[in-house]
């Protein structure tokens, strides 16, 4: 992760959980399709890899009880601080590659969560993952697709474009270091008060827009405000992909 991401998070790691977390059936939904993907079972060892505040390590316990602790993995130790302390997380603040060839156990469930776009080396890090995954294990990683129909100012639309990796790429990539790949689309209607929303893009809840200075975001919200002038609630289509790796 570059310094200006990590920065970002740090910023932002106080009110992260309530940027995100503007709808209890969103959180819920997306982990149900989580525990699905990654068919995780009570005895499953599970690492999340970029957890951030662990919202979704946390919702995950809400729905289905682990015997072994969540391995909550992250660069951001201000991040990592809004996971409780308690038994059920093993909490790490190491980048995800410095994490897996630091690793002397293996895993059988492994989670990356939109973080793929800040890892430069992807190819190192899924190889190593191959090693050290079960022979029946599962790592699921979730991204956005190439466009996204989110209520934002287009140039931010525009650099999303342009630095979004393309799922097919990262199937093409999983599978040449040995994983059996799946590609699943997954989508939510997102219904969210639309002052909520210009808090949350304010306060830039996607790391996208980190690459705006306040004059740029304000233009921006601006821009936002004349579009969406006659709308209280935006609605729009959230669209996930789930691609399912496993040795198998």
């Amino acid at each position: 992760m570059s310094g200006q991401n990590q920065q970002h998070y740090q910023k932002i790691s106080n009110i992260y959980d309530d940027l995100w977390s503007y709808s209890e059936e969103y959180i819920k939904f997306m982990t149900t399709k989580i525990i699905e993907y990654l068919r995780l079972k009570p005895t499953d060892t599970l690492v999340d890899l970029g957890c951030g505040t662990g919202i979704y390590a946390k919702s995950i316990l809400k729905q289905i009880q682990l015997d072994n602790s969540i391995i909550c993995v992250d660069p951001s130790e201000k991040m990592l601080q809004q996971i409780p302390d308690s038994p059920q997380y093993k909490i790490m603040a190491l980048d995800a590659i410095d994490f897996l060839f630091q690793a002397e156990e293996v895993y059988n469930k492994v989670l990356i969560k939109e973080v793929i776009h800040h890892i430069d080396n992807k190819e190192l890090l899924f190889s190593r993952l191959f090693q050290l995954l079960t022979s029946d294990g599962i790592f699921l990683l979730i991204l956005l697709p190439p466009t996204i129909d989110y209520p934002l100012f287009d140039e931010a639309l525009h650099r999303y474009e342009k630095n979004q990796p393309h799922y097919s790429n990262v199937a093409n990539l999983l599978e040449k270091v040995g994983f059996k790949v799946s590609v699943n689309l997954v989508e939510y209607l997102q219904a969210i008060p639309k002052s909520q929303y210009f808090h949350m893009v304010e306060n830039r809840y996607m790391s996208l827009l980190s690459l705006f200075d306040d004059k740029q975001l304000a233009e921006g919200l601006a821009e936002m405000s004349q579009k969406y002038a006659q709308q209280s609630v935006l609605e729009f289509p959230d669209r996930f992909v789930f691609i399912t790796a496993s040795k198998l």
